[in-house]
């Protein structure tokens, strides 16, 4: 997503209408953005390359951002240091550009307090945000800028702040004293992409639209966010073409979204990294246990020792190996060069290929009897694996993250009169009128959502001969035909969807009552089942399902 100066203006807005007057309780970092907490409303500000820009944002929404970051920045132990306590008490947009003036005042002590200012430069990969004093000197930058690396100007603590190059152009007023639609992209303050598209437009809308930036009556205008494409802009009407976002939704889409996206991106692909590892790990134990089961190298040491016993007689003192003949099981002569062990007795030499056989024999029985524990753990990880790849919320997947330990319980005291509250399996729930439907997202969760939620009449689906999420619909009798018709599409595309077949259009999915399935070790699903049905499920249902979902939340 991109935007222009006049979007940051509408932010200097949001900023101050929601902030002025307000202290700083905290402020807290995450990745290549800092969030600024205010009490029960929080501002962020990202100066990643990719996203961004500044958004009000719940305490809820900075927790799960801040949960999936992966470093704190290091101005954020300046920005903690310099503005906790401290009262906001102004926001500037400096030169109609996209730099941000936010204003603190501190007091330290009686009567005598400390201003200190933190600059907001959202210019995509070039951003940063840095803090000064009253004075203008730079106390710290979350990006420090060489001489080396700019010839215009240097962003280190202990100099002068000194801003961007000034953008050429007119001045909305001047434009506005005289319109002319020939002038309209030269104007500063506003976005290439929306003066292009304000361009196309008759000029007395053009002139009604811009009029309401930068006036002194700003505050009784109602702006709506939208987007023209991949542009965030706002305007006090929709233009032709633009999808509008919700209220205050333009920092969300501009910002928020995106790091949200982004964060949970890098979660679910750390998840799958951790369970591909486990999975791996597993195929090469079940070869390493096949391998130990044939006996291939157990049989050639018997082998060895028979012919040595047997031709003792044959073999010279202190030889490093022999030409030892014998018989085959078909009773046919053949010969074979032994290798023997030097300063050891042909006999003690046999007797230690036997005790080799022997050992080996024996640990091959002790792998045998693991090898079902490997396969049951391996079909659990696949199943896992294809619920993390098909998850689209952040709930589900910490559910995940928090089965396989990819996410670490919180430091802290242990308290022996808390007890620790059970992690229930990871599992979805979807309640309709007359019916309740689970979905496992995992091995555990689809043993906890077959075998301790469900009734023994309620249904049981899982894609046909892939790893996948049991699925079960619990419904009420009353229900019509037509009801339990959409149902029973609803959880077979669930069945689809959080299973290897979730990219494919159609797949057939299984279903039957409940006490029909059984639990077994190994196998696709881990259970096998009977007086089942099919029907025919799309991971596609689903998405379009989640789609709606959004809209109507």
């Amino acid at each position: 997503m991109s935007f222009g100066p006049e979007l940051v203006w509408f932010w200097r807005r949001e900023i101050e209408a929601s902030f002025c007057g307000k202290r700083v309780q905290r402020v807290d970092g995450g990745n290549n953005s800092a969030i600024i907490s205010f009490g029960q409303a929080e501002l962020l500000l990202s100066w990643d390359s990719a996203h961004c820009g500044a958004a009000v944002v719940s305490q809820k929404e900075r927790k799960n951002f801040l949960s999936s970051a992966t470093h704190m920045p290091q101005i954020t132990n300046a920005l903690r240091s310099h503005l906790v306590g401290a009262e906001f008490f102004s926001a500037d947009q400096l030169r109609r550009d996209r730099i941000l003036k936010l204003s603190f005042r501190k007091t330290v002590g009686a009567g005598f307090s400390v201003v200190r200012y933190v600059f907001f430069e959202l210019m995509e990969r070039f951003s940063n945000l840095l803090i000064t004093d009253e004075k203008g000197t730079i106390i710290e930058t979350a990006k420090h800028i060489h001489p080396s690396d700019n010839a215009f100007r240097s962003i280190l603590p202990g100099l002068s702040y000194s801003m961007p190059p000034l953008f050429e152009g007119i001045s909305l007023e001047e434009w506005l004293a005289s319109p002319r639609a020939s002038e309209i992209n030269r104007i500063a303050g506003f976005g290439k992409k929306l003066l292009g598209a304000l361009s196309e437009q008759p000029l007395d809308v053009s002139e009604r639209l811009l009029r309401a930036f930068y006036s002194s009556n700003e505050a009784d205008i109602e702006f709506i966010p939208q987007a023209l494409g991949n542009y965030i802009t706002v305007l006090p009407g929709l233009l032709p073409g633009a999808a509008r976002l919700p209220k205050g939704g333009s920092g969300t889409a501009a910002v928020l979204a995106p790091l949200r996206c982004a964060a949970f991106d890098a979660r679910r692909k750390r998840v799958l990294s951790l369970l591909e590892k486990e999975i791996l790990r597993r195929e090469r134990q079940r070869a390493d246990i096949n391998a130990l089961i044939a006996g291939r190298g157990a049989e050639r040491f018997k082998q060895y020792g028979e012919l040595i016993t047997a031709n003792l007689w044959q073999i010279k003192p202190g030889a490093r190996e022999a030409e030892l003949s014998g018989y085959s099981k078909d009773g046919g002569v053949y010969s074979l060069s032994v290798p023997l062990i030097a300063g050891v007795s042909p006999q003690k030499c046999a007797e230690i290929y036997f005790s080799k056989y022997k050992k080996i024999r024996s640990a091959a029985e002790r792998a045998a009897a693991l090898l079902p524990r490997i396969e049951e753990e391996l079909a659990g990880y696949a199943e896992t694996l294809e619920a993390a790849r098909a998850v689209t919320d952040a709930g589900s997947l910490a559910m995940i993250e928090e089965e396989i330990g990819a996410i670490k319980p919180a430091a802290g005291r242990k308290n022996a009169r808390t007890k620790k509250k059970e992690q229930l399996p990871p599992h979805l729930r979807f309640e309709f009128d007359g019916a309740i439907v689970f979905a496992g997202l995992s091995a555990k969760g689809n043993r906890y959502v077959t075998f301790k939620l469900a009734n023994s009449d309620d249904i049981w689906f899982h894609a046909e001969g892939v790893p996948g999420s049991h699925v079960i619909l619990r419904h009420s009798a009353a229900l019509s035909a037509k009801e339990r018709g959409d149902l029973l599409d609803f959880c077979a595309s669930l069945a689809v969807f959080y299973s290897k077949a979730k990219e494919t259009s159609r797949w057939r999915v299984d279903y039957t009552e409940r006490k029909y399935v059984s639990p077994i070790r190994g196998g696709v699903a881990n259970v096998t089942y009977k007086e089942f049905s099919s029907i025919a499920g799309s991971g596609a249902y689903w998405r379009e399902y989640l789609e709606e979902r959004k809209k109507d939340s």
